[in-house]
Parts: C-alpha cells; structure tokens; sequence
C-alpha cells in the first residue's frame, strides 16, 4: 500500500482557472491529479538537466562566464595562431 499525504499550496487566480479548466475538460480527474502530473513533468525536466549538466566538461571559472559566440570566437582564433 502506498502512503500519501496531503499538500496544500497556494496558486494565482489564473492558475486556479486553469487547473478547474483541464478538469472540467475531462482532461485529469482531480485538481490533485493535475497537481502530481504538473510535479512529475518538473522532476522528470530536472533529472534531464542535471544529466546534460553531469555530461558536460569540467570548465574553468573563466570559461563558464564566456558567452557561447565568444567562446567560438576565442576557438578560431586558437586555430587561426596553430596554423
């Protein structure tokens, strides 16, 4: 048997209207069940992000703070002086 509690949270009125719209839609059956698919979605995009973040390369303080176009940039012009 699972064990369950019970959660209160506080939503803007807009959200509100929007969980009362997907259940009347027929869409979830519950508020709650709008509520644990909502937190299932967010866990699962976190899991995702923290794994691309676990599979990229150890960076310096430096690098981490250089936009991408910079970092381009800064690569050809290593190429450019290697040739």
């Amino acid at each position: 048997m699972r064990a369950s509690g019970k959660v209160s949270v506080a939503l803007s009125a807009e959200h509100i209207r929007q969980v009362r719209h997907l259940v009347e839609a027929g869409e979830f059956a519950s508020a709650s069940a709008v509520m644990r698919e909502a937190l299932r979605a967010w866990l699962h995009r976190r899991a995702a992000s923290a794994g691309a973040r676990a599979r990229r390369p150890n960076r310096t303080f430096a690098e981490s703070h250089i936009e991408p176009f910079e970092r381009v940039e800064l690569m050809f012009d290593a190429g450019d002086a290697k040739a």
